[in-house]
């Protein structure tokens, strides 16, 4: 193998200094992709879009099980992608890359585990390196429900707004049923719970719920520096806004319910 590459997951991937010659900018890691994935990253997952994306041929044959919306989504994946657990850590040496991104992951994870994730982000990144992260804004959501209590005027449709904002907070950890067979029947559901489990067997239940406060301690706890709050569409990343990563299909922001920090390794 030369010396400029590293192999990664069964792929050889460029290292970060070749990566940058090839690519004009830095070499980012977009952990938990799903089939939001960027060529400007080296994009990590172990869900069904990445297999799929490795392994196109699949597509016409899994098409009917997984919906053609789904298989849509597989086939405007771009960029190098890598199917790793990241319960097994995150699959790159010490010191070697510019910047770490994540969206809507540390929620997923089990609250006792969040520091060890953090470290190993501290452990893959340069020194200077950045790791930008998004998630669901804790902060966001409690102001929305405080919101409908004062706002309660006894009607049903008063109600029915309050029972909303509980649920932006509480449903998606407590949901059985997966988001992607809510709302179906029949065997395709069947089947498809039978190969990939409910939602806490996918990974899509949330464990913990953050804002820019204890965000900012377990950020520090890890050894990252410089931290602070971002906008959707601003980055101190090289290039950031050019991997659309945060971008909707409209333009506007991706998940506008986020909360962006970004932070560095000293």
């Amino acid at each position: 193998m030369r010396s400029d590459a590293m192999k990664v997951g069964g792929t050889v991937v460029r290292s970060s200094q070749a990566h940058a010659q090839q690519n004009a900018g830095p070499l980012i890691i977009n952990l938990g992709c799903g089939a939001k994935t960027s060529e400007l990253c080296i994009n990590v997952d172990w869900s069904i879009y990445v297999i799929l994306h490795r392994h196109r041929w699949l597509l016409p044959l899994v098409t009917p099980l997984i919906r053609r919306d789904r298989a849509e989504r597989v086939r405007a994946m771009r960029g190098t992608t890598i199917c790793h657990d990241l319960r097994k850590g995150i699959p790159f040496p010490d010191n070697s890359s510019d910047a770490v991104y994540h969206s809507h992951i540390m929620e997923h994870i089990d609250r006792d585990a969040v520091l060890g994730f953090q470290k190993e982000i501290f452990r893959v990144l340069k020194r200077g390196g950045i790791q930008r992260l998004a998630v669901p804004d804790l902060e966001r959501y409690v102001a929305a429900y405080s919101a409908t209590l004062t706002t309660d005027d006894g009607t049903r449709e008063a109600s029915l707004r309050h029972d909303r904002a509980v649920a932006n907070i509480l449903e998606q950890s407590v949901r059985r049923a997966s988001q992607g067979v809510k709302d179906k029947r029949g065997m395709r559901v069947r089947m498809e719970n039978f190969v990939l489990g409910d939602a806490r067997a996918r990974g899509e239940t949330h464990q913990w719920m953050w804002d820019r406060v204890n965000l900012r301690t377990v950020l520090m706890d890890a050894g990252f520096i410089d931290i602070k709050v971002c906008s959707w569409n601003s980055s101190d990343i090289d290039g950031w806004q050019r991997s659309g990563l945060e971008v909707a299909s409209d333009g506007s922001e991706y998940k506008a319910e986020s909360l962006y920090l970004e932070c560095r390794k000293p």
